[in-house]
């Protein structure tokens, strides 16, 4: 992969030890991990996408389901979940997605209920 011109970025002194320690753990130069990290979260981005379509494909095909359900309280929270839990994924703490979810009032989605 042939690499275009340098791009100046600036982060808070914090933002810049971390990213820097994260590196080090991870064997790589710093520029070489955050152009991992931009790149794993377009992946993470475009998946998120695919799952939302999807889901808003099975909400309208779900019996008696109007299509006025899709944006709806419920599938808000599951996308919000998704969204936090694939965030998650890459590299956050375990359990924040679902403790953002609490802490901003969403119920959390269940297949219980």
């Amino acid at each position: 992969m042939r690499l275009s011109n340098a791009i100046p970025l600036r982060l808070s002194v914090e933002k810049r030890e971390l990213y820097e320690a994260q590196a080090m753990a991870a064997e790589l130069p710093l520029s070489t991990f955050l152009r991992d990290r931009l790149e794993r979260e377009d992946v993470l981005l475009e998946e998120v996408q695919m799952l939302r379509r999807a889901v808003e494909r099975l909400a309208d095909r779900a019996p008696g389901a109007e299509k006025s359900t899709v944006g709806s309280g419920d599938m808000t929270a599951v996308l919000l979940e998704m969204l936090l839990t694939l965030r998650q994924l890459g590299g956050a703490k375990n359990g924040l997605a679902q403790k953002e979810l609490e802490r901003q009032g969403i119920t959390l989605w269940s297949s219980e209920k």
